[in-house]
């Protein structure tokens, strides 16, 4: 769980220094916000209740997002060097990445969110559900 909540952490962080991801990203910030505190509660919770089965099996179904997240922050890591406010590039230099920012990364921004939201919703349910 902590690798996953340092995983959103850089994703966060990487995609607020490239300068055009800005306004596609805006939209998976909530998604994301979302994610880090189902699984900071459900942290919490397997922290405090380690060998309640509920609990063990909402620990592993929130581990399955870090998959998703790894592969998105292995696309947009080598963008924020070229694009972002702070970039060392020329322009010129940058605009092949620009272009491949656009075919590659900003076309899986909607997928990704969709992914989000139905995973939050789900360990939101799952945690709602051991919590009663």
């Amino acid at each position: 769980i902590f690798d996953a909540i340092k995983l959103i952490n850089n994703i966060i962080s990487c995609t607020k220094n490239i300068g055009d991801a800005r306004e596609h990203f805006q939209e998976l910030s909530t998604e994301f916000q979302g994610l880090e505190r189902a699984l900071s509660q459900i942290n919490i919770l397997a922290a405090t209740s380690p060998q309640v089965p509920e609990i063990t099996a909402l620990k592993f179904a929130s581990c399955n997002c870090e998959g998703t997240l790894q592969r998105f922050y292995d696309k947009i890591k080598p963008f924020e060097e070229s694009l972002g406010s702070a970039s060392t590039q020329r322009k010129l230099k940058a605009s092949p990445r620009m272009v491949r920012w656009e075919l590659l990364v900003k076309k899986d921004i909607p997928e990704l969110r969709s992914y989000l939201v139905a995973h939050v919703g789900y360990l939101n349910l799952r945690l709602n559900t051991v919590l009663l």
